[in-house]
């Protein structure tokens, strides 16, 4: 089988994030011939259009790291029974410009965990 990389986007900034835990474990278990790596969205700066003709450096590396995975894992959180607003951030500034889309043809896996009896199914259902 051939090595593959597989990026992760970890839809928390916070140092204690159970998701970024779970990110990491995921990591552990890769089997062989698979390698995960982070995806960063905490430097982003708010999306605007009017950054789509000129791109902040952060957000074409972004754009880039995502375009040089095989495919991307979300690892997302639940806040207020949807996604949290940095990955809203960071999905925004993968979909533009319009027509240049970084997930366009890429496999995109969802995964989530929190301490309440639902987790993360509400944030999930958002992502799909």
């Amino acid at each position: 089988m051939s090595d593959r990389t597989i990026g992760y986007i970890v839809g928390s900034i916070s140092s204690t994030s159970i998701n970024r835990r779970l990110a990491k474990a995921l990591e552990r278990l890769a089997p062989a011939g698979t390698t995960l790596v982070e995806i960063p969205i905490k430097d982003l700066p708010f999306y605007s259009p009017d950054h789509d003709a000129d791109y902040p450096a952060v957000a074409t590396e972004f754009k880039n790291a995502i375009d040089e995975v095989d495919g991307v894992i979300i690892v997302t959180p639940e806040y207020s029974r949807s996604i949290p607003g940095v990955l809203k951030n960071a999905l925004d500034w993968a979909a533009r410009p319009w027509g240049q889309g970084s997930f366009d043809g890429k496999p995109t896996a969802v995964i989530g965990t929190s301490q309440g009896g639902i987790a993360t199914a509400a944030a999930q259902q958002h992502l799909t």
